[in-house]
This record gives structure tokens, C-alpha cells and sequence, in this order.
């Protein structure tokens, strides 16, 4: 080797290890806590995540030192006795990673994009009615394309201006549009012929509800398709929103007869327009509402009074009249299937985005399918970034080699992934890992279609290959989190740390100290004396049926302190033909009985004093003056047990003191109070 060389070599180990001492001294070690070295960045990083450190002092770095030793040893005895490994709490981590990770698997832009659609949405109310032809989701093309030829067919004619309500009646697939009648043909109830009255945001599903929102009011929709098949929606009316209200009402109802002949049901009909417009009249002349209603319903009329709704509650006939009205204020007549209607307002709430209804909508966006908005975005994201690639082509499609050798077995939850243990072609990859048809089998094996009646395969196939392509995506990102998200896994190991301190806690400290019954009665003869009665009097209580017995009772206690006899025979004798006096025995301090305050005075009883409260014809003798005594342990318990709690929390943390080396280098942690 030549000299050239070797100087390289040397001067390159002379710079590697000037580097390695220069960062030893940026960042030193200031601890070491049995196995485990804490360098400075790492003391100041904890410190920092719930303190102000330009605001510190060097006694507030002395009690945090403390407080950092001390966890940092009880964790780490906690891994050392495998608490982590333990399924329960497991079990609990996970759930928590769970709930953490949500927020890390969606895609935030489109999250505020929705959040700020809903907000803009729940300000308006939309009245519009459709035309539904059903097909389901996961439909074959074929089926697709027929129920999609049909809407449009009914588009076009609703175009060249047939009437929206009446081909509704007659084609759309909603049940809800068409009146029922009986087997005989008689008519028993009115569709809404594809009306679906006034409705807001979260009303209906969220596909529809966009379709509605996105199209101008007055104008007909091209088909929206949702989960239950193709729309056309035809927007009557938009208007600011209703919010709730509360109200009463006066209804002159038609007879609802179906029997009736159109003669009759038009005659009722015009009877009900004439009374109604009496009613109406006489409020514009001044009459008061509920005069008006016993006026024209009686005195024995209930009154109909509507609970809280909002506009989606009633139809949209109703609820048109009622835009505009303020508490108080009441409607012109409002015509419905059901009868003539004049509606007072009695509390108007209207829409008001503060913060708790911020809250709720996230909420709400949370449990509805527009959050799936997110995920898909999310999911096609995570695709781009991770090299997504499937291998399918117009001669090697993976996915179809499914389509033929599928069979009952997937309808009756008896499919085996090893039943295609031959099929191992590739299917797609993402970042550096290839799934391939075995992986896709056995996702098929964990969610057959055993909740399916027996369909054409091709379409079942192709949802469960989506739904395996999305879930593996957000598994491969999930399992990445940590990686990926400093702060992610920075909050992952704090639960973790709190879960096995909690779990280690409950076994050392809090349930021993509730448990051990011996340890706790010996701890108790310890510290009873700091939990003492007062200066305490015991008092011979005598209840009488009535004053005149109440001085007998009265003389016979004061003659039995004279004669040094028993206060409780001289009252019992009185008991004699009949119960007179009831006897009991109370003790009591200063401050616990008013009623004894009042007629006792501590600093000069003495023995034998008796005292008369003649609002309850009572008597009480004193019979002992107790001095200050310790409280039983029943009585004190739960103080007792506290106070064992932090002796045996002191014992435990001085035991790993003694179990563990601990060096702590404080001069060098305080120039962080400097910087």
C-alpha cells in the first residue's frame, strides 16, 4: 500500500472520528437508567412536548429529572416482565391504533373539500322529485347498460314535455311513487308520484343529494347513479334553510273515504276550501289563533300541536308555505292530501354553523358514505406513490381466470384458497410487493359470498377484486404509518408507554393496596392516629309521647344523677303500663347535631347535665364525655387506602433505585435552561 494511500485511510478514520466526538459533545449522554443511555436531544425532546423550556427553571429541570427517572424505570421493568405481550392489552392498543390511524388514512384535501361542500349545502333546502329505474351496483354491464337505455328513453320524453308526475306513476321503480290500491281496484293510498318534498344536506344518500344540489332548480338531471340504480331528478325549488321549528295547526280534513264517487270527494273537497277561507278571514281580522280554533273546532277540539321537525318531515306542499314565517307568525291556507291546512309557528331554529355544529357535521361525515370520497382519493394516492401496477392484458388477465373455476363452494362458505393452488399468477404490485392469485384467493376464502343468493359470478368476482386491491392499499399504508409519520409513531408509543404504566401501576400499587387486607390493617395501625374523633359526648336520647310524660321523664333522669342511679331503669319505669318513652343512645361532636349546639354547651358539660327540647318532646341526658379516639378503618377506608397507595408507590420506585444503575449528569441538562 502505497504512502498516498494510507494517508487517505488515516485521514478519513481522523475525520470520521473528529464527526463522531463532535456529536458526542453537541448531544451528550446526561443519564443512564440501568440499560437504557438518554442523550440530551432526548431529555429535552420529552421536556419540551408538554413544557416551555425558555420559561424553566432549575428547580423545575430538578422535579422533571425526578419524574423522567422514575417512568422511565417503570417502563422499563414493565417490558421486562412482557407486560406488552399481554392479549388484553394488546387488544387495547390496537384499538387505539385503530382510531389514531383514521386520520392518516384519508385524504385531507378532499376531507375539507366535503366538510366545506356540507356546510354550504345545510344552508339550503331542495324540493325535487324523481324517477328511479333499479339496478343493482354490482350489476353486469349487460344489465347496466339496459336499466341506463331505459332512463334516458323516459328523459327524452319528459323533454318533449310529458308530465313529470304521471310518467312517474307509471315507470319508475320507486314503490313510494305509485298510489295503492286494493285487489278489487279500489284506490286505499296516494303515491307521491316521484315528489320527495323538501329535504337537505344528509337527507338522502349522498350520490342523490349531490345529483339534486348540482342541478339548477326548474331543469331535469341526466340519470344520477346511486347504490339502487339510475335517476333522473328534476329540481322544483330551492330555498334558504327551514332549520326546526315547532308549531300548531288547524286542519279541515277531506274525507278520506274510497268509496266515495269523484262527485262527493270534489264536493268535501270544496266544502273544506270554503271553511278554511272563513278561518283564514277571520285571523286577518284580528282573531286570535286559539279563538279561531275553538270558534271552528270546538272547545273539546285537540289541539294539534307539531313537535319538532325540519323540512324533510312532512311534504313538500306543507312545508312550502312555511319559508319566510318567524315564531309566532302563521301561514295561508296550505293545500296537502290530506286536507286544508293553517300552521302557526310557535319556535323557529334556525341553521347556525358554530362550533359544536362544526363538530357534529364532521361527525355525521364520518358515519355517511361521502367519506368514502376521501378514501377512494386516498387509495388512488397511495397507488401513484407506491408504483402501483397491475399485470392484466387482452391475452393474460389474472382476474378471469377466477370467472371459470369458481363454483357453489363461494355461495356456501365452503371455498378454500387451496382449492387453487395450481393459480399463482402475479396480479399486481405495489412498492416492492407482488400479490398474486393465491393472496386474492385467500381474501375470498375470509369473505365469501354466503350472504348472496346464487348470481352470474362475473360481476361478484370483479366487486370482491376491487375491494381486495382497496383493502390491501390501505393495509400496505397502515402497516407503514410508523415509517412514514414521525409523529404517528411518536403518539403510538406514548399510548403504549400509558397502557403498560397504567396496567404495571395496577399491580404494584393500586389494586395491592386495595387487596391486601393484612397489609392494609397493619399500614392503618401506622397512621390511625392521624384520623381522630373530636371531643365527643354520648347522650341518653328519651323520646315521650307527650309533654306531661316528658317531665316525668325529665324529673326521673335529674333524681337518678342525685342518687348515682341508673338514668335508664328511672325512665324505663315509666314504660311500665304502656310504651311512653322511646330510649336510644346518640353520640355526636360540636358541629354535627344543630339541634344539640343549641341546647348544650361544650366548654362546661359534664355528666349527668340534661337537656329538654320541647319542639319534639325529647330529653337528653349526658351520660360519657369522650376524648379524641382514632376512626375505625371501615370508616376511613378509602383515605387509608391512599395514603398506603403512595407509601407503597415510594417503595417501589426507591426498590428500582437499588435494581438499577442510575447516573444523571444535571450540570449538563441545565444549559438547556441557557439556550
Amino acid at each position: 500500500m502505497s504512502i498516498k494511500i494510507q494517508k487517505i485511510i488515516i485521514g478519513g478514520l481522523l475525520v470520521a472520528l473528529t464527526y463522531v466526538v463532535s456529536a458526542q459533545q453537541n448531544n451528550p449522554i446526561v443519564m443512564i437508567l440501568g440499560q437504557d443511555s438518554i442523550s440530551l436531544s432526548d431529555f429535552k425532546n420529552t421536556y419540551t412536548k408538554n413544557n416551555d423550556l425558555s420559561k424553566a427553571t432549575k428547580a423545575d429541570i430538578d422535579s422533571y429529572i425526578d419524574l423522567y427517572i422514575n417512568f422511565r424505570l417503570k417502563y422499563a421493568e414493565a417490558k421486562a416482565l412482557h407486560l406488552d405481550t399481554l392479549e388484553r392489552l394488546q387488544r387495547e392498543l390496537n384499538g387505539y391504533r385503530e382510531q389514531a390511524s383514521a386520520q392518516y388514512l384519508t385524504d385531507k384535501d378532499v376531507n375539507e373539500v366535503i366538510y366545506n361542500e356540507v356546510l354550504e349545502r345545510m344552508q339550503w333546502d331542495i324540493r325535487a322529485s324523481h324517477i328511479l329505474k333499479k339496478v343493482a351496483s354490482d350489476a353486469s354491464p349487460k344489465d347496466t347498460l339496459a336499466a341506463y337505455k331505459s332512463i334516458m328513453q323516459i328523459r327524452d320524453r319528459l323533454l318533449k314535455g310529458e308530465d313529470f308526475a304521471t310518467l312517474a306513476q307509471e315507470l319508475s321503480d320507486d314503490p313510494s311513487a305509485k298510489d295503492k290500491r286494493s285487489a278489487s281496484g279500489e284506490l286505499i293510498q296516494y303515491g307521491n308520484h316521484g315528489d320527495l318534498g323538501y329535504f337537505t344536506v344528509f337527507d338522502m344518500i349522498y350520490s342523490f343529494e349531490t345529483g339534486a344540489y348540482n342541478t339548477p332548480v326548474g331543469t331535469l338531471s341526466m340519470p344520477i347513479r346511486t347504490e339502487f340504480g339510475y335517476h333522473l331528478i328534476f329540481v322544483q325549488d330551492k330555498k334558504p334553510a327551514l332549520g326546526k321549528c315547532k308549531a300548531v295547526q288547524m286542519m279541515c280534513a277531506f274525507n278520506r273515504n274510497v268509496n266515495l264517487t269523484d262527485n262527493e270527494r270534489q264536493t268535501n273537497e270544496y266544502s273544506q276550501k270554503l271553511r278554511v277561507d272563513s278561518i283564514y278571514q277571520d285571523l286577518l281580522n284580528g282573531m286570535d289563533f286559539e279563538t279561531a280554533r275553538i270558534k271552528y273546532f270546538g272547545d273539546n277540539a285537540r289541539e294539534e300541536i307539531i313537535p319538532m321537525f325540519s323540512c324533510s318531515r312532512f311534504e313538500g306542499d306543507f312545508v312550502a308555505g312555511l319559508y319566510g314565517l318567524k315564531a309566532g307568525e302563521y301561514s295561508k291556507p296550505l293545500k296537502t292530501r290530506f286536507g286544508w291546512h293553517i300552521v302557526k309557528l310557535t319556535e323557529t331554529n334556525p341553521v347556525n354553523i358554530d362550533e359544536d355544529t362544526k363538530s357534529l357535521v364532521k361527525m355525521k361525515i364520518m358515519r355517511d358514505s361521502r367519506s368514502n370520497k376521501s378514501v377512494e382519493s386516498f387509495i388512488e394516492r397511495v397507488k401513484n406513490e407506491n408504483g402501483f401496477k397491475e399485470f392484466k392484458t387482452n391475452k393474460n388477465n389474472p382476474l378471469a381466470d377466477f370467472y371459470t373455476v369458481l363454483d357453489s363452494s363461494i355461495f356456501m362458505g365452503t371455498f378454500k384458497a387451496e382449492m387453487l393452488s395450481n393459480m399463482k399468477k402475479a396480479m399486481f404490485v405495489l412498492g416492492k410487493n407482488t400479490y398474486t392469485q393465491q393472496d386474492f384467493a385467500a381474501f375470498l376464502e375470509k369473505h365469501p359470498f354466503t350472504d348472496l343468493d346464487e348470481l352470474d359470478l362475473v360481476p361478484l368476482v370483479n366487486l370482491a377484486y376491487k375491494n381486495f386491491v382497496d383493502i390491501t392499499i390501505m393495509q400496505y399504508e397502515d402497516d407503514n404509518l410508523e415509517n412514514k409519520y414521525p409523529s404517528f409513531a411518536t403518539l403510538m408509543e406514548e399510548y403504549k408507554e400509558g397502557i403498560l404504566l397504567y396496567e404495571l401501576s395496577e399491580q404494584k400499587v393500586w389494586k395491592k393496596a386495595e387487596t391486601d387486607s393484612l397489609g392494609l390493617d397493619n399500614f392503618y395501625q401506622t397512621v390511625k392516629h392521624k384520623y381522630l374523633y373530636p371531643n365527643r359526648i354520648q347522650f341518653l336520647d328519651v323520646k315521650c309521647v307527650d309533654k306531661k310524660v316528658m317531665q316525668k321523664a325529665k324529673a326521673a333522669m335529674e333524681k337518678s344523677v342525685v342518687r348515682s342511679t341508673s338514668a335508664v331503669e328511672a325512665v324505663e319505669k315509666l314504660n311500665a303500663k304502656s310504651v311512653t318513652c322511646v330510649l336510644d343512645t346518640l353520640i355526636c361532636w360540636k358541629g354535627q347535631n344543630p339541634t344539640i349546639d343549641k341546647l348544650c354547651d361544650w366548654n362546661t358539660a359534664k355528666q349527668g347535665d340534661v337537656f329538654v327540647n320541647e319542639e319534639n318532646n325529647e330529653i337528653m341526658q349526658i351520660q360519657t364525655l369522650l376524648a379524641p379516639s382514632p376512626k375505625p378503618l371501615a370508616e376511613i377506608k378509602g383515605l387509608v387506602i391512599s395514603e398506603y397507595q403512595d407509601v407503597l408507590e415510594k417503595e417501589w420506585i426507591e426498590q428500582l433505585h437499588r435494581d438499577n444503575k442510575v447516573w444523571v449528569d444535571r450540570q449538563t441538562i441545565y444549559t438547556l435552561i441557557n439556550k
